[in-house]
This record gives C-alpha cells, sequence and structure tokens, in this order.
C-alpha cells in the first residue's frame, strides 16, 4: 500500500475541501441537506419538473468574454441573475465562477496586452477552443482582471437576501478554465513562456489577495472561496498562502476530483484513506468535498454499458467521501431521458448525506474486491512481480491469481497511465490496478474481515456487455469449499451509541443463481441467535431485492467477530450478493 507521504504529489486531483469550524457564525457554504448530485451546465430546463428531483444543487460558469463584451467599463453579469432568480425559485443553492485566460475578451489586445499564441499539447481538443491566451504578467491584463474580481464581488454581494443566500461558493479561476495552468500547451513566442514553480504562483497569489479581499475581507455578506491546484508539494507558494491567510471562521475550498468518473482509477485507496477522516464523521476540522462528472461518461469504456458505469462510478465518489456530484449539462439531460439514471443518481444523494453515524438514516455495504498491485502485503512481490506501477506484467499476475473469479485486464497498458488518461482513453475493464480501491463501499455498516469470510467476484455472469446489469460487474459470494460460509457485520460504534433505531428495513440485493439454494440474514437478541430472512432460490440467474424490518436487534457487537448481524449460507451451495442497505428509523 502506498503510504501517504508519497501520495501528497495526487491528493487535489478531483477534489473540493472546505474547512467549516465551529466558530464560523454565517451560513454554512454547503449544507448536508445539500450534499448530492448538482446540474452543472444547465442540464435542467425546468426545475419544477418532477423528474428533476435528483438536483441538489446548480453549477453556473459564465467567461470572461461574455461578461465584458462590449469592452472595459461595461460588465454584464445577467446570466448569473438568471441563474440566481431560478435558485430561489426552486431553492437550490449556486456554485458561481468565471473562465479567464483563454476566455478574455478580445478588447484586452488592443489595450496593451500583448496577445500569446500557443502550441497545443491536444491540439485536436483545444487549438478551436482556446485559441488567443493573454501575457498574464502585463500590468494591463492584471488592471483589467483585477476590476473584473472587485465588480462580481459587488454585482453578488449586492443581491436581494433570497438571491444572496443561494450563492454557495465561488470559485477562483486564474488561468486557463479552472485547470490553474497558464497556457494548454507552450508559447510559440518563447518570450512569454511562464515559470510554473514560481513566476506562475507568485502571479496567482497576487490574484488570491484581490479575490480575498473583495469576498472576504468585508464587513459583511462574505462568499466562501474554493481554490485549486494549491498542493503542498507541487505548489507550495499557493498552499502556504492559502492555509495561513484565508480567515478559517470564513472558510475555503480546494478544487479538484476524479474518483465519480469511473472505477478503478489509479489513485482512489491512498486518496480515501487520506481524506476521508476529514469528511465522514469528522474529529475536529470538516470537509466538503465536490467534484465534476465532465464528459467523462460518453468515453468508450462508458458506453460498453452506460447504466453500469454510473452506478459504479457514483459509488466510487461515495467511497472517496464525495460530497457534491456535479454532472455535465449532457449528463444530466441523459439522466432526465433514463430512469435507470435518475435511481443511481438518488442513491448517490441519499448515501452522500450519510456524514455523521449518529444522525444518519441509511447505512450500507456494497460488496466489490479491488486487487491493488501497489499492496506488497496481499501480493508479495516474489510471487507477483516488482511492485511498480509501469511493470503490467504484475498486473496480469494477480488477476491470474483469481481468474477463476472472473478477474482478468481487458485494457492493460491503460493500468500504468495514470486516472486522467484511463479516463479518456481506457477501453474496457481492468480488475487489478495502482492504488485503487481496496474494499467494500461502505458507509457506517462494515463487513468485518471480508476476505477472510467471503471471495470476491468479478463479471459475475460472464462478459459485460450493453445487456447486462449494473450489478455483474462486482460482488461476494460465498464459498463452501473453504468454509467461507458466513459474512459477518457490523454497525459503526457511535451509530446507536445514544438510542437504539425503531427498527431497521434491510434490502438485500442477491443473484438468484442455483436452484433451491438457501440462505439466512441472522442477528442477535440477547444470547439467542434470531433469523430475521429466510430465502430459497429459484434459480432464474437474476439480480433480486428482498427486504425485511428487525426491531429487536441488540446492536452492541455482541456476536462472533463482534458482529451485530450476518448473511449465513444454510446450505452447501455458494450464494452470490451485491450488498446490503439498512434504512433506519429512529425513535
Amino acid at each position: 500500500m502506498i503510504k501517504q507521504a508519497l501520495y501528497k504529489y495526487t491528493v487535489l486531483l478531483g477534489f473540493v475541501l472546505f474547512f467549516i469550524t465551529k466558530s464560523q457564525a454565517q451560513k454554512i457554504a454547503v449544507p448536508i441537506s445539500s450534499y448530492g448530485v448538482w446540474d452543472r451546465g444547465g442540464g435542467i430546463d425546468d426545475y419544477s419538473d418532477p423528474k428533476a428531483d435528483f438536483v441538489m444543487g446548480i453549477e453556473v460558469s459564465a467567461t470572461w468574454a461574455k461578461v465584458q463584451s462590449m469592452g472595459p467599463d461595461k460588465f454584464d453579469f445577467s446570466m448569473f441573475h438568471e441563474v440566481l432568480d431560478i435558485a430561489a425559485k426552486h431553492h437550490k443553492i449556486v456554485k458561481i465562477s468565471i473562465n479567464v485566460g483563454p476566455n478574455s475578451p478580445l478588447w484586452l489586445y488592443d489595450n496593451g496586452v500583448p496577445l500569446v499564441k500557443v502550441k497545443s499539447h491536444k491540439p485536436e481538443k483545444h487549438d478551436k477552443k482556446f485559441g488567443n491566451y493573454p501575457y498574464y504578467l502585463s500590468e494591463n491584463h492584471k488592471k483589467y482582471y483585477f476590476e473584473l474580481i472587485k465588480q462580481f464581488s459587488l454585482f453578488l454581494r449586492s443581491q436581494p437576501k433570497n438571491k444572496f443566500d443561494c450563492i454557495a461558493f465561488v470559485q477562483v479561476k486564474t488561468g486557463a478554465t479552472g485547470d490553474e495552468e497558464p497556457y494548454k500547451g507552450e508559447p510559440i513566442d518563447e518570450k512569454f513562456a511562464i515559470d510554473k514553480k514560481k513566476v506562475w504562483e507568485e502571479y496567482r497569489i497576487e490574484a488570491f489577495e484581490q479575490f480575498k479581499k473583495y469576498f472576504n475581507d468585508v464587513p459583511d455578506r462574505q462568499i466562501v472561496l474554493t481554490f485549486n491546484n494549491v498542493d503542498p508539494i507541487k505548489n507550495p507558494v499557493a498552499n502556504n498562502w492559502v492555509m495561513n491567510t484565508i480567515n478559517p471562521k470564513i472558510g475555503f475550498g480546494i478544487k479538484g476530483g476524479a474518483y465519480n468518473r469511473g472505477h478503478h482509477l489509479t489513485g482512489e485507496q491512498s486518496f480515501l484513506e487520506q481524506w476521508n477522516p476529514y469528511l465522514i464523521n469528522p474529529k475536529g476540522m470538516k470537509l466538503f468535498s465536490a467534484s465534476e462528472m465532465d464528459e467523462s461518461w460518453r468515453k468508450e469504456i462508458f458506453t460498453i454499458n452506460t447504466e453500469l458505469a454510473f452506478y459504479w462510478s457514483a459509488l466510487s465518489g461515495i467511497n472517496t467521501g464525495l460530497s457534491s456530484y456535479n454532472c455535465s449539462k449532457s449528463a444530466i439531460k441523459y439522466a432526465m431521458e433514463h430512469q435507470e439514471i435518475r435511481d443511481i443518481f438518488k442513491m448517490y444523494n441519499k448515501y452522500a448525506q450519510q456524514v455523521y453515524p449518529a444522525s444518519a438514516s441509511t447505512a450500507f455495504s456494497v460488496f466489490h474486491e479491488g486487487l491493488n498491485a501497489a499492496d506488497t502485503i496481499k501480493f508479495p512481490v516474489k510471487k507477483f512481480g516488482n511492485a511498480k506501477v509501469k511493470n503490467l506484467e504484475r498486473y496480469t499476475n494477480i488477476c491470474n491469481a483469481y481468474a477463476s473469479r472472473g478477474a482478468r485486464m481487458d485494457d492493460l497498458e491503460s493500468a500504468a497511465i495514470g486516472q486522467v488518461n484511463q479516463r479518456e482513453r481506457q477501453k474496457g475493464y481492468n480488475d487489478a490496478g495502482w492504488d485503487i480501491a481496496e474494499g467494500n463501499f461502505e458507509r457506517f455498516l462494515y463487513q468485518i474481515k471480508p476476505d477472510e469470510t467471503s471471495i470476491g467476484l468479478f463479471r459475475i455472469r460472464g462478459e459485460i456487455d450493453k445487456n447486462s446489469s449494473k450489478y455483474d460487474r462486482f460482488a461476494r459470494s460465498f464459498e463452501n469449499a473453504t468454509e467461507k460460509n458466513t459474512m459477518y457485520f457490523k454497525f459503526d460504534d457511535e451509530m446507536f451509541a445514544a438510542s437504539k433505531p425503531k427498527s431497521l428495513k434491510f434490502t438485500i440485493t442477491w443473484l438468484d443463481k442455483n436452484p433451491g439454494s438457501t440462505w439466512a440474514l441472522q442477528y442477535n437478541k440477547g444470547e439467542v441467535i434470531k433469523t430475521a430472512l429466510e430465502i430459497k432460490g429459484k434459480g432464474d440467474n437474476e439480480w433480486k431485492s428482498v427486504t425485511v424490518e428487525v426491531a429487536d436487534m441488540q446492536l452492541n457487537h455482541s456476536g462472533y467477530m463482534e458482529s451485530d448481524f450476518a448473511l449465513v449460507n444454510t446450505d452447501s451451495i455458494d450464494d452470490v450478493f451485491n450488498g446490503i442497505e439498512v434504512n433506519i428509523q429512529r425513535k
């Protein structure tokens, strides 16, 4: 497993964190009740449409070119007016930003700002979209850009209360879109090159100071800011400024994110280990996270089975503590046309809002085993090969050991290209990966020693195609041959510490694979083992969900292996499960 110290250079990719302290007097930027799916690009035409009920917030972004299309003295913020009107009417909150850099107005270049032409790293993607760049270090550019920041602040802070209260946060943008780099490529004229390690960071701090001055350092109506690329290793100047300059009573955010864009992406395991303690039931500092879906969902790996891809991507986001799932306009529109995707987004909303176990209304454990090639304990070097990200043979060796369970590498080369390129170029599913999520996707319901009491499965009913179920990707099973016939579970220690629930409603999703196979849900009531549910299979090889309500579970970890309940194989046939969701009715 990669140590935390080795991961610092990647932890801020695909993430937004809000530092919220107990002393904060103003409203919370994003309340837990608004955790969930957000409409990133105007995918909803009418928020009163019942089909739009899965959208919890709105993201709106404009270009500097549009805001100041008529010259340096005229500002048009009407596009924000429209969204704030909609948000106020439909009780939504809004993330707001203005794209600068290549989205700057053309009149800049007639007013003393040098025009920079760039040789793009990805000409097929960037040349048409980003044709012109300003020379950021020009004093004239700074003058006009800093005035934009000032006027943007004055506009937002002058809104009537019902609209101002809808403003969740403003994203700071200094360079090309929100990626916080000066150019997407290299300047053709070398005199406009900007050293990214020192000069660019110093320029960004100048811009940060202006945002802080006009959005934070005001007597009232402060607005929370989010910052991108403030990693302590890659961007130490920016990191030092943010950590030591922003008033913690107001709070600030860090933007980035990837792990709601696919599954088995490089870096997920270390990411969740580092940040989940601040996101899920935090002790002390509380963080808020948000990530963009962007257009990853249109890529080849997503189109193998779109429902399956959204399902496991949403769970991967939940697994890393993602609070706000900002979906592109195209993804939102697709969901509006497909009930199965709306159901996934509603699941995400439900799960994302479970932040504190003592007040949670839902707990869940969705079964999954990721074959993490970075783990040299589970996969010793002597047996599987050197633990290096570029050692493709190691991934193959690991999957070969799990081949009987359905594991394989459909796109071996993509295992070593990093999560950004995996989202862009990967063509098939990989079951081994570098620093990928290892265990179940859980929130306040934990399987005890899952690999010792069950086996992970992949591609459950064979080759995955458009007709496969979303549940076919991963599962867990009994294995009678190795005496793995009971899966044990416990709730979070704090979940029922104050009081026992009125009842627990269990929903168990399983594969009815074998005719006549039997299994049961059992739990503790004092020293007595009770059976809440007994199931006998028909053998139609279909995924099914069964529910049962329990009102007298002990809930003190008094069962075997300190469990609260168990799934029990009551014959010698191995049953397959997707997971367990428990809805809690509190007294």
